[in-house]
């Protein structure tokens, strides 16, 4: 791609989004002439909302990272926590851990550095593969966990899943990943404007606006509406089951107030899963698909903001899973409880912690 092409004012200032499909520097390239203002009142009002962009972008980089780091800590060190769906769980957690860190920090120095890409073109094609594989990578594996969790509530009596099928299932999830995101990588330009002293490094689909679109729709459709609809039907299952689920034997009324309190904690719980997968990715799946239709249906004046804001809306998902999928679970805060007080007493350790804690 040739580099002396008219530019657009600013376009140094885009980012790295999630989900790539239709960049705005791809309608500045080619009316560059038409928006110069425009771009500029966007520029300018991203840099005025920067020092609040920023510390949320942080905020959710520090939660996401030493959220994740525990959960993955608490499942590699105790044995009890060693079954399918906390290998699932594991998996998300390194996941959102390496989307917290590539997709923040490169997006936030993209999106306000005034000489757009500064890290080169290897950079540039291994953060746009990196960023988007760990996004698939999160969503599909809620949805296994989403399916593991139906199978082990509605069909007790099936043969659960088998560690080597569980490291099958997370091969395939990398493997899926990495091909969904093939199409926009081989499309993945890095081009240098050295006279105007910028570079960018973009998803470019020129000449191929209906491939594009096709790319967009299909991918908006394997990693948000299928996984989504996975999701809800699988919790609504357990919900159902849960609810007609009557205690066995007769039971002290005390004994029947615990059990249907742990009933209501459950549904609140699959309540909050499906909301939070389904709010987390709604904005920036929204926001992609109305600049397919129609980049003018955006305010000009707003689109990186609107643009960032969703992005940020995205990433906050790996600041909820921790929580929702293992600081909840009674388990989960045992372990770590059990694990932090043998760290405090190692200077004069007990047979106990030695246990607990050595592998």
């Amino acid at each position: 791609m040739e580099a002396n092409q008219s530019h657009p004012t600013g376009s140094s200032q885009s980012f790295l989004s999630g989900h790539h499909d239709g960049p705005v520097y791809e309608v500045a390239l080619q009316n560059s002439s038409t928006n110069h203002s425009s771009q500029f009142a966007d520029v300018a009002l991203l840099q005025i909302f920067q020092p609040l962009i920023i510390p949320f972008y942080v905020l959710v980089v520090a939660v996401g990272v030493f959220g994740n780091y525990l959960l993955l800590y608490v499942i590699c060190r105790s044995h009890k926590m060693h079954n399918v769906t906390n290998f699932f769980i594991g998996n998300l957690a390194f996941s959102d851990m390496l989307m917290c860190v590539t997709c923040v920090p490169f997006t936030l120095a993209y999106a306000f550095n005034p000489h757009g890409w500064v890290f080169g073109r290897s950079m540039c094609y291994l953060v746009f593969l990196i960023q988007p594989v760990t996004v698939y990578v999160s969503v599909f594996t809620l949805t296994a966990i989403a399916v593991d969790r139906y199978y082990a509530t509605v069909h007790p009596l099936k043969k659960r899943t088998s560690v080597g099928t569980c490291a099958a299932v997370l091969a395939g999830i990398w493997l899926l990943s990495c091909a969904l995101v093939a199409p926009a990588v081989v499309h993945t330009y890095h081009v240098e404007f050295k006279d105007e002293g910028f570079t960018i490094c973009e998803e470019f689909w020129l000449g191929q606006e209906k491939e594009r679109r096709a790319y967009a729709y299909s991918t908006l459709l394997v990693t948000y509406v299928l996984p989504l609809s996975a999701v809800v039907v699988s919790y609504l299952c357990i919900a159902v089951k849960l609810k007609k689920c009557v205690a066995p034997g007769n039971r002290t009324q005390n004994q029947t107030g615990a059990h249907q309190a742990r009933k209501r904690k459950i549904f609140r719980l699959v309540a909050l899963l499906v909301i939070a997968f389904a709010v987390c990715w709604l904005p920036i799946h929204v926001f992609n698909v109305l600049r397919d239709i129609d980049i003018n249906l955006i305010n000009k004046r707003y689109f990186l903001l609107i643009q960032l804001l969703c992005h940020l809306c995205a990433m906050s998902s790996s600041c909820c899973n921790p929580f929702l999928y293992a600081w909840l679970h009674d388990r989960f805060r045992a372990e770590l409880r059990k694990m932090f007080k043998c760290r405090r007493r190692i200077s004069a350790p007990s047979n106990h912690c030695a246990a607990s804690v050595v592998l």
